[in-house]
């Protein structure tokens, strides 16, 4: 399919994460009261980075992670498409060493180089047609020697979602509590995915958490490519 069709989806899902903003936390709630024990592990596995200096938090949504990395964080740069979730997300985390930058992801270039990267219940909206191309902004993104966090879902999670067939990139089709429906990437990168980072010159270690979930670190010698293309569009 068309590189049009594709933007047309990522357009959708960006409009999804808007309109879900303020449903988000009681329809994911990655919490003490739901799937508890596997945020206690997951919480225990970031800590072991600590501390963390200079963070970058890709796709941070309402600020579920952002309280957790502001806590041995120097500073916290978080980024996101939708203006209605970075408001909830600075109701949650109020802190003076915490900055919100609103941006699409796809088109977002750093500023400056950070000493960890983080994203959560990201990487499986990022289609497959852009996965070396993200991976190749996240390097841009790290100091010499930096490191990078993921959490993400494992394949049993398709279980609860609804696919989407004939879309230009493997996809779900989700609804709000209205009734709304949006179509969404959902991408299933584990358990191939050390793999794929290791052809990209990354060094990587994936761990299981439950029936649900994993983390990734990963690392790489040398950040390619420029660091500064343009000034993003902070939101404080």
């Amino acid at each position: 399919m068309s590189d049009d069709a594709l933007d047309a989806l990522l357009a959708e899902q960006r409009a999804y994460y808007r309109a879900r903003a303020d449903e988000y936390d009681a329809t994911y709630p990655l919490d003490e009261g739901h799937d508890a024990g596997a945020r206690r592990q997951l919480v225990a596995a970031l800590e072991t980075h600590a501390p963390f200096g200079r963070v970058l938090e890709l796709a941070c949504g309402t600020g579920q992670w952002t309280g957790e990395l502001a806590r041995h964080a120097s500073t916290v740069t978080a980024v996101d498409s939708s203006t209605e979730a970075l408001a909830i997300c600075r109701q949650r985390v109020d802190k003076p060493h915490v900055s919100l930058v609103r941006a699409d992801l796809f088109a977002w270039h750093p500023q400056q180089r950070y000493d960890l990267v983080f994203f959560a219940a990201w990487l499986s909206h990022v289609p497959p047609q852009r996965f070396d191309a993200f991976w190749a902004l996240v390097a841009n993104c790290l100091t010499p020697g930096g490191r990078v966090f993921v959490i993400d879902e494992l394949p049993a999670g398709s279980t609860i979602e609804q696919a989407a067939a004939g879309q230009p990139a493997p996809t779900v089709r989700r609804r709000l509590t209205s009734g709304e429906s949006y179509r969404a990437v959902k991408v299933y990168y584990e358990p191939d995915l050390r793999a794929r980072l290791t052809v990209l010159g990354w060094h990587a270690e994936v761990r299981k958490i439950g029936w649900r979930y994993f983390y990734a670190t990963a690392s790489k010698a040398r950040p390619d490519g420029p660091c500064f293309a343009g000034p993003p569009a902070a939101v404080r």
